[in-house]
């Protein structure tokens, strides 16, 4: 069953639909349009990204009514940004090439240090990387646990060229705390959280890097370059940078799931 339907009257190949698919079910074709990889619908997740991000309008994905989709630029901000914010905050995996001002992230953190934590412990504290290179040099090192724990039959240098963990992403930002206490995960959970929430506010883009968390725990070399000091660990984390592509639409969701009492 086909997945996606292109109108090519509109389809400019910019690709964002490409970038912005989590799964990577959607390549260039013939003439640089858009088309779906081989089992690209049963594989689909439903995220509604490709619809979303395509500025023309000339995609469908057939797994999603289109109905369900809203236009951002019909959404009221003002009444309530905070609201706006999450539902119009998406997750970004492709991103421009000018890292974030260091005065811009320390603003980020000046507020997110004000996230809740159990008993007010305030026992977080973050690795932040300063540039592509930092992170890619740890992106690098999960891609290696990446190819050898998921694809150990591909020959090296077979390997695609690209960063499947970190998406080549300027930034990331961890979050740590006591390995041994027993909130730092939830307290981690939420100040990832905040900050997720705050840089989309300030045009920001971000991801969960939950592929790098269980890079972190499975290949010792991305560990060791961490240097974490003794009893701390990794529990959070985000990819950040400025996004390449605009989102035009919100997804449509599933409806609230509440058993009122």
């Amino acid at each position: 069953m086909p997945l996606i339907t292109i109108d090519e009257r509109l389809c400019t190949q910019e690709g964002a639909c490409i970038d912005a698919c989590p799964a990577a079910l959607l390549k260039r074709g013939e003439h640089s349009y858009p088309v779906e990889i081989e089992g690209a619908y049963k594989a689909c997740i439903r995220c509604g990204h490709c619809v979303a991000v395509c500025r023309p309008g000339a995609l469908a994905n057939d797994a999603l009514p289109r109905e369900g989709f809203e236009e951002i630029a019909d959404l009221k901000t003002e009444s309530d940004p905070l609201a706006f914010v999450m539902r119009t905050r998406r997750s970004i995996r492709a991103f421009r090439e000018k890292p974030v001002p260091r005065t811009e992230l320390k603003a980020l953190f000046e507020v997110v240090r004000h996230a809740p934590t159990s008993n007010n412990t305030q026992s977080l504290w973050w690795i932040v990387t300063s540039d592509r290179d930092q992170t890619k040099a740890l992106a690098d090192l999960a891609r290696r646990w990446m190819r050898r724990a998921y694809w150990p039959e591909i020959p090296e240098d077979q390997w695609p060229d690209d960063d499947p963990v970190l998406r080549g992403a300027p930034h990331l930002a961890l979050c740590c705390a006591p390995e041994a206490s027993r909130s730092s995960q939830v307290d981690a959970a939420i100040a990832v959280t905040h900050l997720d929430l705050l840089a989309a506010s300030r045009g920001i883009g971000t991801c969960w890097t939950g592929v790098f968390l269980r890079a972190i725990e499975g290949w010792p070399p991305l560990l060791e370059a961490l240097s974490l000091p003794p009893g701390q660990k990794v529990f959070g984390g985000l990819i950040l940078g400025y996004p390449r592509h605009p989102f035009r639409l919100v997804p449509p969701r599933k409806p609230s799931a509440v058993d009122w009492r």
